[in-house]
Formats: structure tokens, C-alpha cells, sequence
């Protein structure tokens, strides 16, 4: 009887929140899936700031349920594919970096193979997944590994633009990081090749003397430009230009 109390509780909270969603969808001026090049991606058309609102409207909602009880209505939320209920779900997970210790990593992979957006992808990346990283740097990495080398271009996007931003400023994983570069270099996919850049970019503020002659190297490979230029944008000037002359 408890247990079915609990979930009649997180049903009436996502029923809510998709019904908010549904409706600030169809006044929304955007064209839903307008930016997002996958067709498994799910949206409603709403924006930034109609999801703060929402999730402002049911943060003490979900904020009062039990850990447990969050995780089951975030995972719904995930497994809807919808990129505003992911988004949702997503704050609600932040919370709880500790709970995917690796005996939790089989359901940690099962939500993340649920995105299907770069704005997702990013999102999940830069907060949670970050998180985990240096909670489980080891075993973690394991896990990176293996979406590093699925043929999925969201899960090899993760597996590089997990080292960008604060992992990268970090300078704790470089060597790892570069593995998972070099894996994807000649990948044929632009996402995957501009998240490479990404991750190289970041890196370079931090590990010059390794990073810039990696990028030499790379230009001299034939790498695709989609990279090295995104690689390079903060490089400035003469350097710059010394730069672009590898051929």
C-alpha cells in the first residue's frame, strides 16, 4: 500500500509537470526540435526560461520526496526522451552525484543512452557526469571508455566534452583525456569531431606545452579543420597564424 502511495505521489508530480510542459509548448513562437539534428530527440518547444519556471513551480514538490523517490521520478522523466523533461530530470540528479557509485553505473548508462540532443549531452556532461568523475575517477573512467568507443555519436561526444570546463581547468585527467581524443579524431561525425575540439580547447588554457604540440601533430595527421579550429580559438596573433601554416 506504501509503495503504490509513493508512486500514485511521483505520478501526480510528472503528470503535472508534462501537462505545464504541454501547455507552455504550444505558446511557445520556437519550432520544437528546430536545433537538434537527431530524430529520436523528443521536445515540446520550450525555452530556458519557460523550464526555470517549471521547475521552480515543483522544486519544493520534489525536493520533499525521499532520495530514492527522486531518483524513480527523475529516470521517468530521462526515459521520456522529451529534452525539457530530461532537463528536469537532470536538476533533480544533480543533487546526487553520490547515489551512481559504480554498483549504480548499469542505471547511470541506461539514462545517459536515453539523450539524444547536444544541448543534453552538454548539460548532463558539465554537472552530473562532472561530478561522478571525481567522486569515481577510476571506475568512472572505465565506464567513459566504453561510450568512448560505442557507435553512438552522443555517448562519444560525452566521453570528450567530459574533460572540458572544470575536469580540464583540473588538470587531473589530461593523459585520460587525450586517449579518448585520439580515439576520435578521424570520426565522421561533426558533433563528435567539434566536442574533440572542445575538450583540446579547454585543455590547452592549462597544458600548453603538451596540448599545442598534440594540435600540431594532428594538423599534420590531416585531421578535419571542424577540430583544429575549434581547438584553436583562443589562440591569438602570431601564434595563431604559425599555427594555421601546418600543413
Amino acid at each position: 500500500m506504501e509503495i503504490s502511495t509513493k508512486m500514485n505521489q511521483i505520478n501526480r508530480i510528472y503528470n503535472l509537470i508534462v501537462e505545464d510542459l504541454e501547455i507552455a509548448g504550444r505558446a511557445s513562437l520556437y519550432v520544437a526540435d528546430a536545433n537538434e539534428p537527431d530524430g529520436r530527440y523528443k521536445s515540446y518547444g520550450v525555452r530556458a526560461k519557460g523550464k526555470k519556471e517549471i521547475i521552480t513551480k515543483y522544486k519544493k514538490q520534489i525536493r520533499a520526496l525521499p532520495q530514492v523517490e527522486q531518483i524513480k521520478l527523475a529516470t521517468i522523466l530521462i526515459q521520456s526522451r522529451f529534452g525539457e523533461q530530461q532537463s528536469i530530470g537532470l536538476f533533480i540528479l544533480e543533487q546526487f552525484p553520490n547515489y551512481f557509485s559504480p554498483e549504480n553505473f548499469a542505471q547511470l548508462d541506461m539514462l545517459i543512452r536515453c539523450i539524444h540532443g547536444w544541448s543534453k549531452v552538454d548539460s548532463f556532461t558539465g554537472t552530473l557526469l562532472r561530478d561522478i568523475l571525481f567522486l569515481y575517477p577510476t571506475d568512472f573512467i572505465q565506464l567513459v571508455k566504453q561510450w568512448n568507443q560505442d557507435e553512438d555519436r552522443w555517448l562519444k561526444r560525452i566521453s570528450v566534452v567530459l574533460f572540458t570546463r572544470k575536469v580540464a581547468k583540473s588538470g587531473k585527467f589530461t593523459s585520460t583525456a587525450l586517449e579518448m581524443c585520439d580515439q576520435l579524431i578521424f570520426d565522421k561525425e561533426p558533433l563528435v569531431l567539434k566536442g574533440v575540439g572542445w575538450a583540446l580547447k579547454d585543455l590547452l588554457r592549462t597544458e600548453k606545452k603538451i596540448i599545442l604540440p598534440y594540435l600540431i601533430d594532428l594538423r599534420l595527421k590531416g585531421v578535419s579543420n571542424i577540430l583544429t579550429l575549434y581547438a584553436i580559438k583562443d589562440l591569438k596573433g602570431k601564434e595563431r597564424a604559425e599555427f594555421l601554416l601546418v600543413k
